[in-house]
Parts: C-alpha cells; structure tokens; sequence
C-alpha cells in the first residue's frame, strides 16, 4: 500500500499548493520535549482529536490517505508532536485496503533504524485507522535539488555521495530484514526517488514510505491494476513487471546519485510513455558529461548502479556503500555542517528554526503557524524569472519533483509493447512533443564574497532567500550572471547584477543607503523652530531623515516647548504639537 506521492511520512516536505490554515491555539512551549503544560484545556477547540492525538495541522492529501502534524496528548499534561497518516473517510470500508495499511504499518514498525523514519503506532479510533511516525524537521531530496537548481548551485560531491551511502544503510538493514524465525522477508522498497529522501536540518538523512515495499511474505495482495513506485526512477525490468529483487532499490538509488551530482533529471520526459522508453532504450550518459568536476572513479560507480541488466548491478546495496565510502576515503574530508548549512541557505533559518522548535516541542503555536504559512514560498513564476535572467545559450533545467505514479500497469505494459514491436512511430510521437536528454553541460563552479556596508544584510540570489547574511561567502554557485538582492532594516534594499566566473571567487561591496522618511510637524507657529538631533530648521518645512529614532525638540525664542525622542519611517511622517507631546498624526 502506499499513499499519493503528496503523502508523506514526515512534515519535511512543503508542496506547491497552499494547505488550509487551521486555528492553531496550543499554549506555547518554552522547554525541551514533550514538557507538560499542566493543563488539558489548552488543548480544548485544538484541531480534531484522533484517539490520544490532537491534530493541529494538515500536511498533505493524497488519493488513500492525510498526513497530520499532530500532538500526542499524555497524562499530566505530557505532550509530544508527531505524524499522523491517517485513511481517508471512503477508503476505511475497504477491508482489502484497510489490511494493506496494516500490513504497511507492521513492517514499518520493525524497520528500527537510524536512516529509516520512525513508526511508533497502528491504531483505529471511531473508524478511522492511521498509523504514527516521528516528526522530521528537514526537506525532501525532491526540495532541497529543485531549490538548488533554482538558485544555480551544486551540492558538493562528497555531499551528494554521503547522501547516497547513507540511503544505501537504510536499503539495506530493510533487504536483511527477516520474520521471527529468521527466515528473509525479501523486502524491496520499490520507491526509492528523491521524495523519499529526508535531509533534515541537522545533516541526517532518513528513507521514508515503505508504503509500497514488497515482501515475500506479504500478508494482502497488491492492488490490482497499479504500478508500484515512481516511474522515472524505475528499474527497467520493475517496468516491464518481470520479477526483480534488491538490485531493483540499487539502480533506483542509482538514479538518485545522479540526479543529486547533475541537479537535473535523468529520465523524466512528458509522458509516461517517453519516460519508459529512456528507461529502457535511451544511452545513460556519464554523470561527469553534466558536472566535469566528477572524477572517473565515481562515474563508473554510478554508470554499475544504473547498469540495464541487473546481474551487472552491485548484488547489495552494501556492496554499493562500500564502493561510495571508498571513494570517499579518496576525497578531502567533508565539513560536518556542510549539510546542515546548505540546508539552512537553501530555505532559510526561519523555517529551519522553526521546524527545530516544534521538534523540541517549542512555542508550538507561534512556530506550527509559521511553518504552516511557509509552505507555499515555492513561487510558480521563478523558473520563468530564472530563464530572463540567464543568459539564453546557457538555459538552467529546473528540477521538478518526480513524475507522479502511472496510472495503471496495463497502460505502461501496452506502452512497452508497441515501443518494443516497430514503435518507432509510437517513440518519436511522445519524444517529439516531451522533454529532450539533457544536453546542458554543467561548468566547474564559483565562489562568491560578498559584503555591505553597514555589514548584516540578508542575501538573496535570484529573488531567493539564501539564509546568508553579509560578509557571506556563497559557494557552489553555477557560473552565469545572477541578481543579487541586499536588504537591512532602516536602510533601501539594493540590488544589482553579477557574473559569477567559473573557478573563480568573485568579491563585492555593496554600499547601503539609509532608509529616508519626511519629517512634516503641523500645528506651529511661524516663529518656531524644530531642532533634530542639534540641528534647526523653520516651522512647516519637511525634513528628510533617515529612517530610525531621532531627538526632537521644538523651540520658540528662548523656550523649549517639548523634547522627546521619535522614530521615523519611510515616505512622509506626520506629526503634530498637542499640549506638551508630539503624537503621530
């Protein structure tokens, strides 16, 4: 069983569409973990209430079930966030479904592992079966690559291969897995793509949704009629429906790997059709035609993993680790917060604060409705931005999140058929009218130094925040000319172009000019005077001041009416004398 790839098992992921905004009201939380509260009203009006669960805010809905972020109400007040995926209404009179989720919700339980998510519970209250999973304050794989193709970086090679060892642990405890009785249970996770793929903002990366894994030993049947997994990140014989094993998870990851180092993708096209084709017929070009950067070494260890033919594959995906951490050993070594930093350029240290905090069970409701709102920041218009802004011989791929499940396995079957009997005719209908190979080679990449005067500014590279703020050093930037936008409180955001070269590390200061507002002070006479911060002007004049506090006094002759301390903000600012106090008008 498995969920609508909008489902997911952790609150990582933010999707394009806006979810409802639920009235959060949980008293905030200012200690560690699951401290009491001391009261169960506080909870009262909270969301719905799901057995021993609160929900307080809907994360995703997909075609068999919701995801929640939910709070786990204990005695004495003990409160814990969590994840709820829960059955949709319709789907929990189907006892053949209703079986597949508790097959899911088994074998997830038993899958205790540092690069596996979490599944604590499988329960049912009032009709409702749903199962529980720990709360993962991160982003998809997916996000993180389409975020990176957005803002013209890379992740680092030895990023982007620790990654990969690290979903090669989870594969494997999973492929070891056995029952009570030490017989192998066979499992395959069979939808291993980027969505799937948790980085969370501390550096650890954790495998989700064995939703759709399969065993031999499974205790329902997979639905009739669908194809189980993403269809571009698919072994050619999963495709082709023939049997397959473990080495179906290792040319999946595969796929990912290359992704990861090219930041675009491999055999996603418009259509289902033309994606299956490139699955089965297309040239794998090496991930070093794409990043130059990829030495030998590692290209081969990618090209065994996508080998067409599973004996050429590595048999394990221990095997896969072992020839990754060897490389590795090769690399210089990797910065330990080189991951959690990326993560936080990438989306920000808002949203990775806030996700920490509801992790630790902190100011839930200032940061549940925080993260709720942030959500939607993936803007529809940025790609169309990014292309006007980059030169036209050098086009960026946008990474787009992978292809959604095809719609039934008799369609990719027919599709297969008539591309394999003569389907020339059928290959170059879809291919003409989908997406081409990639055929934009990536450059060595830039550094950028940047800096403000006064220093502080936030950065953001092509209308997006970076998390940065100046002196900022950007690294992994993809050579072309970017646009770069500076903004400090009290002072005018500047922004301006800049051209980062290839191997080399471009430096700019870039001067901020205070914020200017007009002071206008109605109700003086002709003889005042209006002294700012020691300095006179006549009554009825507008002064310009920089935005911020400044000492005001007003004077007439000899006498000082008033003296008091305002703040200014941008544009006009009027004030007025009443009595002995200057008010805002």
């Amino acid at each position: 069983m498995n969920t609508d790839p909008s489902s997911r098992d952790t609150l990582a992921v933010d999707g394009r569409d806006e979810p409802s905004q639920p009235e959060i009201s949980v008293g905030e939380l200012e200690a560690a973990d699951a401290e009491p509260i001391g009261s169960d009203a506080l909870l009262e009006g909270v969301g719905e209430h799901l057995g021993k669960y609160v929900l307080v805010g809907e994360l995703a809905k997909g075609g068999m079930a919701e995801l929640f972020l939910a709070l786990h109400k204990g005695p004495e007040g003990f409160l814990k966030v969590v994840v709820v995926k829960r059955v949709l209404p319709h789907l929990t009179q189907n006892a053949e479904f209703v079986q597949m989720f508790a097959d899911e919700a088994r074998l997830a339980a038993r899958l205790e592992h540092a690069n596996i998510v979490r599944t604590w519970e499988f329960g049912a209250s009032q009709g409702n079966y749903f199962t529980v999973m720990e709360y993962l304050a991160g982003e998809d794989l997916a996000n993180v690559l389409r975020r990176l193709a957005e803002s013209r970086q890379v992740l680092s090679i030895q990023a982007a291969c620790t990654i990969a060892l690290e979903v090669c642990k989870a594969l494997h405890f999973a492929h070891e897995l056995t029952d009570t009785a030490g017989r192998p249970l066979g499992l395959v996770h069979r939808d291993v793509n980027p969505s799937n793929v948790i980085i969370t903002y501390s550096g650890d990366v954790k495998l989700i949704d064995f939703g759709v894994a399969k065993t031999t030993v499974n205790v329902s049947k997979t639905i009739a009629g669908s194809v189980k997994g993403k269809l571009a990140y698919m072994a050619p014989e999963q495709i082709i429906a023939r049997g397959f094993d473990r080495r179906a998870d290792v040319f999946s990851l595969g796929v990912v790997l290359w992704e990861t180092l090219a930041i675009q993708p491999l055999f996603g096209r418009d259509g289902d059709a033309a994606t299956m084709y490139a699955i089965m017929n297309d040239p794998i070009p090496l991930v070093s035609k794409y990043r130059p950067d990829v030495p030998p070494a590692l290209d081969a260890i990618v090209s065994k993993a996508l080998s067409r033919t599973p004996a050429d594959r590595y048999e394990t995906a221990a095997e896969l680790m072992d020839a990754l951490e060897e490389f590795l050993a090769t690399q210089p070594g990797l910065d330990s917060r080189y991951l959690p930093t990326t993560m936080e350029t990438l989306f920000g240290w808002t949203r990775a604060g806030a996700k920490r905090a509801i992790q630790r069970g902190q100011a839930l409701k200032r940061n549940i409705s925080l993260v709720m709102k942030l959500r939607s920041d993936v803007h529809a218009g940025l790609a169309a931005q990014l292309q006007r802004a980059l030169s036209a011989d050098d086009p960026p791929r946008s990474f787009e999140p992978p292809a959604g499940r095809s719609r039934s396995i008799l369609i990719a079957i027919s599709a297969i058929l008539l591309l394999a009997i003569g389907g020339g005719l059928v290959y170059v209908a879809t291919r003409g009218s989908g997406t081409a190979q990639p055929q934009v080679q990536h450059q060595a990449t830039a550094i950028i130094q940047l800096d403000s005067r006064p220093s502080g500014a936030a950065v953001f590279i092509n209308g997006e925040p970076t998390g940065y703020v100046t002196p900022a050093t950007l690294k992994d930037i993809l050579p072309g000319e970017l646009t770069i936008r500076l903004a400090l409180a009290g002072h005018t955001a500047v922004e301006t172009k800049l051209t980062a070269v290839a191997g080399k590390t471009t430096e700019q200061v870039i001067p901020l000019e205070p914020e200017q507002g007009r002071l206008v002070i109605a109700g003086l006479s002709a003889d005042a005077a209006i002294v700012v911060d020691g300095t006179s002007y006549p009554a009825g004049e507008a002064i310009p001041l920089n935005v911020g506090s400044h000492d005001v006094a007003i004077v007439v002759g000899d006498s000082e009416l008033v003296r008091q301390t305002i703040a200014i903000g941008s544009g006009d600012q009027n004030w007025q004398l009443r009595g002995a106090r200057l008010e805002k008008r």
